[in-house]
Parts: C-alpha cells; sequence; structure tokens
C-alpha cells in the first residue's frame, strides 16, 4: 500500500485510499484498499477531494464485496502527520471511529509504522490523535510495504 500511495503520489501530490474490512467481524482488520484516484480520477488535482460520485462507487463496491470503511489513509508532503485544518474538519466519512492515517514525504522511502500519524474520529468530540510509539503500538501491520 505504501509504494501504491507512493506511486501514485509521484513525488509531488497527495495520495490517499479507504481501509476497508469485511462487514461480519466486529474488531476491524483491513482486508482491502480502494484508492481515491480509482474512485474519481480528478482526486488527485491539488490537495485530495472526491466528488459525490466516488463515493456512490465506494458503497457499492462495499455492499458488492460485504466489506465497511473503517478508515482511510492519505499522504502529506512533508515529515508532519498531524492533521491540517482541512483534514480535521473534513473526515472522509465522519463515523465516530473512523481511523485516519497520515503517512509523512508522499509515502517515499522507508516508511514505518511509528512514522504515521493516527487519527481516531469521535464525532463532536472531535479527533484523537497518536504518534509514535503510541501510534505503533495502536497499529497492528500484518505486511507493512
Amino acid at each position: 500500500m505504501i509504494g501504491e500511495l507512493e506511486q501514485r503520489a509521484g513525488g509531488r501530490r497527495e495520495s490517499g485510499a479507504f481501509l476497508l474490512a469485511p462487514v461480519a467481524l466486529s474488531a476491524p482488520s483491513v482486508a482491502a484498499i480502494v484508492y481515491y484516484d480509482d474512485l474519481d480520477p480528478d482526486a488527485l488535482d491539488g490537495g485530495v477531494s472526491l466528488q459525490a460520485g466516488a463515493f456512490s462507487r465506494l458503497w457499492s463496491h462495499c455492499a458488492r464485496e460485504r466489506l465497511r470503511v473503517v478508515g482511510d489513509v492519505h499522504t502529506h508532503p512533508a515529515d508532519i502527520v498531524c492533521q491540517s485544518r482541512i483534514d480535521r474538519a473534513n473526515p472522509m466519512v465522519a463515523r465516530v471511529g473512523h481511523v485516519a492515517v497520515i503517512v509523512p514525504n508522499l509515502a517515499a522511502g522507508v516508511i514505518q509504522p511509528a512514522d504515521v500519524g493516527l487519527h481516531l474520529y469521535r464525532g463532536e468530540d472531535g479527533w484523537t490523535s497518536s504518534f509514535g510509539r503510541d501510534a505503533r503500538a495502536l497499529l497492528y501491520v500484518g505486511r507493512w510495504a
């Protein structure tokens, strides 16, 4: 996933994807990834922006494959993995428990779990963020690449 995000970013723009888990599992375990620009070819023009049709395609895919969106991942151009003001104000899925992962440096180079920002959406209470060792402790990655 990291390599694919880097390739889609092309060293010049942000990229991202939705993280999907089986509907039947109560504890989310990511089983599939759908990249923003596969849902909306114009999603990566400048910052990340998805049109309404992209979400229709996402929900259709989830229904067909019996999956649900549990989070999203997107890149930032520098090593800062805090949420931007835009990220905080516009969760990709405004559902309590949604996880947003921010990957530094447009996913270029070696990225480890402790390098990312992990942000949990709490609805009206905003976000809880974890970084470094805390993010690594919360993020289990079966295969990180």
